[in-house]
């Protein structure tokens, strides 16, 4: 990756929108390009780029919640790869529940829990204020060990969160649901269950 490439690519798109340009700051400064958007950094150097959510700065949203450099900071080689994860976090600033789905995903693989397939769709979509994100997790890995049962979770622009398991092969609406509506009160019960099958969950069918 070259330096002058993604200077290029960051002025064109700063330029490209008149009176609403795509980042808040361009600049360049120490060898580094860097653009910045509600608290989200692209910068690059001769060697890597890297993207993150700084919530140190005095644009500080407060009412983000959930996303820190921590869970947001990624390295690139790809301009491309970079700027679609870039739009990715600035979009998870904007909507609640794009940072509840951030943020679980990250819980849930730091704390050893890994999912090697899923499903994502919007319900209840007649309009962006009332929809719905809809995440469904599969093959699910804990410690290295194999979990015999799904995940599905929903994100609500409330604020709240409503999952459930569900077996590996479910009849009809077959599912358990979990007792809690808080993002960290859901991961931190996940994280709890000491099981490996849907049948040995301890919760109320539902």
């Amino acid at each position: 990756m070259h330096i002058e490439n993604l200077k290029m690519t960051l002025f064109n798109l700063y330029c490209s929108t008149g009176v609403n340009p795509f980042f808040e700051f361009l600049y360049f400064q120490n060898g580094k390009i860097i653009a910045v958007d509600k608290n989200v950094h692209i910068e690059g150097d001769e060697n890597e780029i890297i993207v993150f959510f700084d919530e140190s700065l005095y644009l500080y949203p407060k009412e983000i919640q959930y996303l820190t450099k921590d869970n947001t900071y990624r390295t690139f080689q790809s301009i491309d790869f970079a700027l679609e994860y870039f739009k990715y976090i600035v979009r998870a600033t904007n909507d609640i529940r794009f940072e509840l789905y951030h943020y679980f995903l990250y819980k849930l693989q730091k704390n050893g829990i890994i999912n090697l397939s899923w499903d994502f769709h919007y319900t209840n979509n007649e309009n962006m204020e009332s929809i719905i994100l809809n995440l469904s997790i599969f093959d699910l890995i804990k410690e290295n060990k194999k979990l015999y049962f799904n995940i599905e979770i929903l994100f609500f622009k409330e604020n709240t969160c409503r999952a459930r398991f569900i077996p590996e092969k479910p009849a009809w609406n077959e599912g358990k649901i979990c007792p809690q509506k808080d993002v960290d009160e859901i991961i931190e019960y996940i994280l709890n269950l000491n099981v490996d099958t849907y049948e040995d969950i301890p919760l109320i069918e539902s």
